[in-house]
């Protein structure tokens, strides 16, 4: 019975010192997920700054940068 104390006491002591390396994991992995999600985002950003845009027909401002000006 006493052995029985014995393991299960050092179970508990086990369990106490994990609590803050799960904590800190946990952490960690929040913590990376948030710069992954930075690091698309401004993926994101720049794929669609680099996509052609059409031009707006009928505007002063595309007239003139085309050249079609009168």
């Amino acid at each position: 019975m006493q052995l029985l104390d014995l393991q299960i006491a050092s179970q508990r002591a086990k369990h106490r010192g994990s609590g803050r390396n799960r904590a800190m994991l946990i952490v960690g992995g929040l913590l990376l997920i948030f710069i992954a999600a930075g690091g698309a985002l401004m993926l994101l950003m720049q794929m669609m700054d680099d996509l052609p845009r059409p031009a707006a027909k009928g505007t002063p401002a595309t007239e003139m940068a085309s050249g079609n000006s009168q």
